[in-house]
Formats: C-alpha cells, sequence, structure tokens
C-alpha cells in the first residue's frame, strides 16, 4: 500500500519488502514467488505482480529501453563513421596504349564545438528522466494496487456484516410468525418483520457484487488475470490503525521532480546543441591518384558553410522545451509539499474521526443484546427492534467506511511523499 518509486535498471524493476503494517492479502489467485501456496495471496505479492505485469510499468521499462539507443549512439568517440572513396577506371594514352587510372581516398568527419559531448549529456539525462519516470509510475501503480486491495477488504467485510444481519432477520420473521400464531403481535409485524429480510437479502446481493467488480477492477490494474479466488487473510483494522512510513533519511526528491530535473537538463543541453550548428563540421582525409604513369598523393580537408541550416529547429524546440520543463520543475517544487501537507491533514483528520466512532464500538453489541432481549420479552415492539437494529448496521458500517478511510488516507500520504513498498 505504499507510494511506489521504481527501480534502477540493475534492481529489475525496484522491489523494496513492505513493512508488516501493509501485509494486506490480495483476491486473486496466482503462483507466489519462492512456491508459497497460491490461495493465500499477501499484498506483497501483489505488488510483485503489478511490478512484472501492470501496463503502466511495462510501457515505462520500454521507454528506458528505447531512452538507451541515444546513449549508445552517442557514446562513440566520433559520431560519424570514416568513409573510404575507391575509382577505377581505363584510360586511352597518348601513343595509343591502355592504362588504368586508381583513385583511393579515405575521409573522417569531426565535429567541433563539443557537439559530441552535449549529445552524451542529452542522451544521458534523458535516460536518467526516464528512469526517474518509471520509479513515478511504480509510485502511482503501488498506490493505485494497494487502494483497491484496501477497498477490496473493506467490501469483504461489509458483505460479512449485511449476510450476519440477513441471518438475523430470518430469525426474527421465525420469531415474529411464532408470535402472531400465539396471538403476541399483529400480522403487521409479520410483514415488516419479511420486509426487513428482504431488504437485508438484497444488500447482501449487492455487497457480494461490489465485492467481485472490486477483485475485476484489481486484476485490471495488475495487468494479471487470476485462475482462481484467493483467501484474504489480513485484518482491515491492523491495517488502518498503522502509522504511515516516513521517507528514507526524513526526506528525499520525489521521481516526478527528478524526471522534470532531467528532462530539464537534456532540453539545454540540446538547445546548446542547436546553436553550435553554427560551427561547421569539417572533414579531413587523404587520397591516393594514379593516373597512368602519375601518383599524386592528396590531403582533403571539407568545410561546409553554413549559410542557411544552422540549427534553427533544434534550438529553438529544445529552448521551448527547456523552458516548460523550467517551468513545469518550478510549480512542482511548489505543488509537492502542498499536497503532502494536505495528505498529511486529511490522514489526521481521518484517524481522529475514526477515534471517535471507535469509542462507541462497545455500546453496538450492547444495544443489540439488550434491544433483543427486550422483544423477546415483549417489552419492544418489532418497529423500535427493527429500528435499533438498522442503526446498529449503519454504525458499523460507518465504523469500516472510517477503517476504509483512513487506510486510504495513509495510502495517499505514502504516495505524496514518495515511500515505496
Amino acid at each position: 500500500m505504499r507510494g511506489r518509486l521504481l527501480p534502477k535498471r540493475s534492481s529489475s524493476v525496484s522491489i523494496r519488502p513492505a513493512t508488516a503494517a501493509l501485509g494486506l492479502a490480495a483476491a486473486l489467485l496466482w503462483p507466489r514467488p519462492g512456491g508459497a501456496d497460491p490461495s493465500r495471496i499477501t499484498l506483497q505479492d501483489a505488488f510483485t505482480l503489478a511490478r512484472q505485469h501492470a501496463p503502466a510499468l511495462v510501457e515505462a521499462r520500454a521507454r528506458v529501453r528505447a531512452a538507451q539507443g541515444p546513449l549508445a549512439s552517442a557514446a562513440p568517440l566520433l559520431r560519424e563513421n570514416p568513409q573510404l572513396d575507391v575509382q577505377v577506371g581505363p584510360r586511352r594514352l597518348p601513343n595509343g596504349d591502355h592504362g588504368l587510372d586508381v583513385a583511393v581516398g579515405l575521409s573522417q568527419p569531426f565535429e567541433l564545438g563539443g557537439k559530441q559531448g552535449l549529445r552524451r549529456e542529452a542522451a544521458r539525462a534523458g535516460l536518467s528522466m526516464e528512469e526517474a519516470r518509471l520509479r513515478d509510475a511504480e509510485r502511482l501503480v503501488l498506490g493505485d494496487v494497494a487502494a483497491a486491495y484496501l477497498r477490496l477488504l473493506q467490501a469483504r467485510e461489509r458483505r460479512k456484516l449485511v449476510a450476519a444481519v440477513e441471518e438475523a432477520t430470518a430469525r426474527t420473521v421465525q420469531a415474529t410468525e411464532k408470535r402472531y400464531a400465539a396471538g403476541d403481535v399483529p400480522a403487521v409485524d409479520v410483514n415488516v418483520a419479511k420486509v426487513a429480510h428482504a431488504r437485508a437479502r438484497s444488500e447482501v446481493q449487492v455487497a457480494s457484487g461490489e465485492v467481485d467488480a472490486l477483485r475485476a477492477e484489481l486484476e485490471g490494474q495488475l495487468g494479471y488475470r487470476a485462475a482462481a479466488p484467493a483467501s484474504f487473510e489480513d485484518d482491515l483494522r491492523s491495517l488502518a490503525l498503522a502509522p504511515p512510513r516516513a521517507p528514507p533519511d526524513g526526506g528525499g526528491t520525489r521521481p516526478d521532480v527528478v524526471a522534470l530535473e532531467q528532462e530539464q537538463a537534456r532540453a539545454k543541453a540540446a538547445a546548446t546543441l542547436g546553436r553550435r550548428q553554427v560551427l561547421p563540421d569539417v572533414t579531413v582525409g587523404a587520397r591516393y591518384q594514379k593516373e597512368a604513369d602519375e601518383t599524386v598523393f592528396l590531403g582533403t580537408l571539407s568545410v561546409p558553410l553554413p549559410l542557411f541550416a544552422r540549427g534553427q529547429e533544434a534550438r529553438l524546440v529544445s529552448e521551448a522545451d527547456a523552458s516548460r520543463a523550467e517551468g513545469e520543475l518550478r510549480a512542482a517544487r511548489l505543488v509537492v509539499p502542498a499536497r503532502v501537507q494536505a495528505a498529511t491533514d486529511r490522514y489526521r483528520a481521518s484517524r481522529d474521526a475514526l477515534g471517535v466512532l471507535q469509542e462507541v464500538l462497545p455500546l453496538l453489541d450492547d444495544n443489540e443484546a439488550l434491544a433483543q432481549r427486550s422483544y423477546d420479552a415483549g417489552e419492544m415492539d418489532l418497529a423500535a427492534f427493527l429500528l435499533v437494529r438498522r442503526d446498529t448496521l449503519e454504525a458499523r458500517a460507518a465504523w469500516l467506511d472510517g477503517l476504509l478511510r483512513l487506510a486510504l488516507a495513509r495510502v495517499q500520504l505514502e504516495v505524496e511523499t514518495g515511500v515505496l513498498p
């Protein structure tokens, strides 16, 4: 359930260990790493699957591999290969004899103004940018996966809650029918009890459908289709009440900010390269010529005149990209702390609100038990009894909603601070 930072190439899409507080179980079936029981899936297993199969991470890793191309292209000492030129042809001599003309030339283009170094700088920045974007994609994907797991776990707990209410209302129908047969209650009480039971059964159907829908949504986020349902062993309450993890060493630059920094560096290098296009590249070579009985060795120098093509497009586009990246970077450095503060405030408010509900939890069992005894003793009519039960259900549902809200607030806080499992 953590935010998520992505790995360097050497670390196979970084999978860092999750804390015990985030050991949330999954609702899917797949083989677990290390041959563990595939019917019991933890959140860490889900993170592993997301790193392997999530569409956003598959695309981000492909972009990292593609960014290695410009770096490999800029790695050699010289950008252009030497060129060998061979010319051979017959010659008719003045005396009528036939001769052979041969010309062999070897030339090598050289860039001036440090252009190759600028290409390397731009390529390295481009690769670093894509690696940072991969880590940022991991941060967001793992946050979404954790949130989806929490919603699925809460839906499962709600299904248990409404299933228990459905069983209780079924017993109430039986008890009311017996009391009606004994002449203790009117016929309308039987109808009211049956209506309450029907509503409870309806809520069970809705809750079951929500669990199935959330499981399917989670599979879509993971990019993995489970073969069969898996069991859930984690407790929503313990996950929600666990404190959020702090960033390592008290801080760190979030990967999306790092990506903007590298994008700006790449654009600046490309803009400088565009300005250097006004410096002509030279081609130096040597040439051997043999014409009949004459042999000539020549040195060659070729200098293009930058009269028309002066790197205008590269310069203007790169300067615009650098300006845009600088603006986005400046905005991100303002927005990120604000989002972290907002997530912190939301987490604290959710924690305090849950504390209020937690204080009255012991009263719910007492209220339900007292109401049941009062109804059985004829001291409470059916309408009042069902009202108490409905209030109890709503209070328990509010407790589950509060747990989910707090757990999601913690996930969001960790996503904003860039903490990865």
